[in-house]
């Protein structure tokens, strides 16, 4: 009887999942993600760094994203969600964002505004022009480069991960892109950002608005 029984639940399960088909949609929360990385970029570039960032208030004015599962049943759907809100406060991103802080006042800001750094268009720092620099400058540019580029990799990690994000290649490169237009519109006039069209690549002064 027993057998009868355990036979009916699995034949049962088989008939189900026959029946079903489960389809995992998650949904990027790009406009989430940039409206975050404007508010990080902001408070790098005007000293700001992350005090009050940790505050339980900013949370709720960054909209929410949303994790959907759609189920089928014989060509009918239904959909079930979960709302998170987007979480840009974990003890790493408050450290990445006074480091970064700390170091563009000091190191970046300066070489920014006189055309040998620029905004690479991966979101990352650039050389744009280190002509006339001597060996020792040209290593301690280097090493400016790299903390920072280190720094916004892990920055960029780290936002996936606190949102429950693959930290896949393709994710990387979204968020990547959403910082490097969020950089765009915090740079100072004269700054340079670099824009790339097929293979090739211009470096773009940021001008007044007319």
């Amino acid at each position: 009887m027993k057998y009868f029984a355990k036979l009916s639940v699995f034949l049962l399960i088989v008939f189900t999942v026959s029946c079903v088909s489960l389809t995992l949609n998650i949904y990027f929360p790009a406009t989430e993600i940039k409206e975050a990385a404007e508010e990080i970029e902001q408070r790098i570039r005007t000293g700001q760094g992350a005090e009050g960032l940790d505050s339980t208030s900013f949370g709720t004015d960054i909209a929410p994203h949303k994790f959907y599962v759609s189920i089928s049943f014989d060509g009918r759907e239904a959909y079930a969600a979960e709302k998170l809100n987007i979480d840009i406060k974990t003890p790493l991103i408050l450290k990445i964002v006074k480091s970064r802080t700390d170091r563009y006042k000091k190191d970046i800001a300066p070489l920014m505004d006189n055309g040998v750094l620029g905004e690479g268009a991966t979101g990352f720092l650039a050389v744009r022009d280190n002509k006339g620099l001597d060996l020792k400058a040209s290593v301690a540019l280097k090493k400016i480069i790299d903390a920072e580029n280190k720094d916004r990799k892990s920055l960029y990690e780290e936002i996936l991960r606190a949102n429950k994000l693959e930290v896949s290649k393709e994710n990387m490169e979204k968020v990547q892109q959403l910082f490097f237009e969020a950089i765009q519109k915090k740079l100072k006039v004269g700054q340079y950002y670099e824009v790339i069209k097929g293979k090739k690549s211009t470096w773009i002064q940021k001008q007044k608005k007319k």
